[in-house]
Protein backbone atom coordinates (compact mmCIF):
# COMPACT_ATOMS: atom_id res chain seq x y z
CA UNK A 1 0.00 0.00 0.00
CA UNK A 2 1.42 3.64 -0.84
CA UNK A 3 -0.12 6.38 0.61
CA UNK A 4 1.02 9.99 -0.38
CA UNK A 5 0.81 13.36 1.36
CA UNK A 6 -2.51 14.58 -0.64
CA UNK A 7 -4.49 11.34 0.83
CA UNK A 8 -3.89 12.14 4.10
CA UNK A 9 -6.13 13.63 6.66
CA UNK A 10 -4.98 17.38 7.76
CA UNK A 11 -5.43 18.70 11.24
CA UNK A 12 -4.32 21.33 12.92
CA UNK A 13 -4.28 21.61 16.95
CA UNK A 14 -3.25 24.43 18.83
CA UNK A 15 -1.84 23.90 22.20
CA UNK A 16 -1.44 20.33 21.46
CA UNK A 17 -1.17 18.24 25.23
CA UNK A 18 -1.83 21.42 27.37
CA UNK A 19 1.67 22.99 25.69
CA UNK A 20 1.46 26.00 23.15
CA UNK A 21 1.09 27.02 19.55
CA UNK A 22 0.20 25.34 16.94
CA UNK A 23 1.23 21.64 14.94
CA UNK A 24 0.10 20.52 11.73
CA UNK A 25 -0.35 17.24 11.02
CA UNK A 26 -1.28 14.29 8.40
CA UNK A 27 -2.85 11.24 9.69
CA UNK A 28 -1.34 8.16 6.87
CA UNK A 29 -2.85 5.94 8.88
CA UNK A 30 -5.32 5.04 12.31
CA UNK A 31 -7.41 2.66 13.52
CA UNK A 32 -8.87 -0.12 12.28
CA UNK A 33 -6.68 0.89 8.60
CA UNK A 34 -4.01 -0.67 10.94
CA UNK A 35 -3.61 -4.62 11.71
CA UNK A 36 -1.13 -4.73 14.32
CA UNK A 37 -0.50 -3.04 17.83
CA UNK A 38 0.33 0.37 15.82
CA UNK A 39 -2.28 2.69 16.98
CA UNK A 40 -1.62 5.58 14.51
CA UNK A 41 1.28 6.54 11.37
CA UNK A 42 1.72 10.49 11.42
CA UNK A 43 3.71 13.30 10.18
CA UNK A 44 3.83 16.26 11.73
CA UNK A 45 5.26 20.08 11.49
CA UNK A 46 5.20 21.95 14.79
CA UNK A 47 5.00 25.64 14.62
CA UNK A 48 8.36 27.58 15.79
CA UNK A 49 8.05 28.16 19.47
CA UNK A 50 5.28 25.81 19.47
CA UNK A 51 5.15 22.78 22.66
CA UNK A 52 3.85 20.20 22.80
CA UNK A 53 2.66 19.79 26.55
CA UNK A 54 4.19 17.40 28.83
CA UNK A 55 2.02 13.86 29.07
CA UNK A 56 2.71 10.52 30.55
CA UNK A 57 2.01 7.33 28.04
CA UNK A 58 0.35 4.03 30.43
CA UNK A 59 -1.22 1.76 27.90
CA UNK A 60 0.84 2.43 24.94
CA UNK A 61 4.49 3.51 23.54
CA UNK A 62 5.51 6.98 21.48
CA UNK A 63 8.24 7.25 18.60
CA UNK A 64 8.72 10.61 17.19
CA UNK A 65 11.40 10.31 14.44
CA UNK A 66 12.56 14.27 14.06
CA UNK A 67 12.94 14.42 9.87
CA UNK A 68 14.29 18.27 10.21
CA UNK A 69 14.82 20.95 12.80
CA UNK A 70 15.92 21.37 16.47
CA UNK A 71 14.10 21.04 19.43
CA UNK A 72 14.23 20.37 23.17
CA UNK A 73 12.50 17.41 24.89
CA UNK A 74 11.74 16.80 28.65
CA UNK A 75 12.24 13.12 29.27
CA UNK A 76 11.28 12.17 32.44
CA UNK A 77 12.28 15.07 33.47
CA UNK A 78 15.08 15.67 31.89
CA UNK A 79 15.73 18.17 29.56
CA UNK A 80 17.51 17.33 26.06
CA UNK A 81 17.96 18.90 22.56
CA UNK A 82 17.04 16.90 19.62
CA UNK A 83 17.46 17.08 16.03
CA UNK A 84 17.38 15.45 12.44
CA UNK A 85 18.39 12.02 12.49
CA UNK A 86 17.36 11.33 16.22
CA UNK A 87 14.83 9.24 17.33
CA UNK A 88 12.75 10.27 20.96
CA UNK A 89 10.97 6.65 22.52
CA UNK A 90 8.72 6.88 25.47
CA UNK A 91 7.78 3.83 26.48
CA UNK A 92 4.47 3.23 28.98
CA UNK A 93 5.08 4.83 32.05
CA UNK A 94 7.04 7.02 31.16
CA UNK A 95 6.91 11.33 30.32
CA UNK A 96 8.02 13.32 27.36
CA UNK A 97 7.39 16.61 25.81
CA UNK A 98 8.21 18.45 22.61
CA UNK A 99 9.31 21.95 22.07
CA UNK A 100 10.54 23.67 18.55
CA UNK A 101 13.20 25.84 19.69
CA UNK A 102 14.65 26.18 16.06
CA UNK A 103 13.80 29.22 13.33
CA UNK A 104 11.83 26.84 11.38
CA UNK A 105 9.02 24.11 11.66
CA UNK A 106 10.67 20.89 13.40
CA UNK A 107 9.14 18.27 11.12
CA UNK A 108 8.71 14.86 12.66
CA UNK A 109 7.36 11.49 12.27
CA UNK A 110 4.77 10.28 15.15
CA UNK A 111 4.17 6.23 15.98
CA UNK A 112 2.00 5.67 18.24
CA UNK A 113 1.83 1.69 19.43
CA UNK A 114 0.10 -0.51 21.75
CA UNK A 115 1.80 -1.74 25.04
Amino acid sequence: MIITEKNTKKITSEKPRDGHGFIHGMEYLIGDQITNKVKIVMANDLEVGAMIGEHTHTDDEEFYYIISGTGKVIDDGVEKIVGEGDLVYTGAGHSHSLENTGEVKLKFLALIVEK
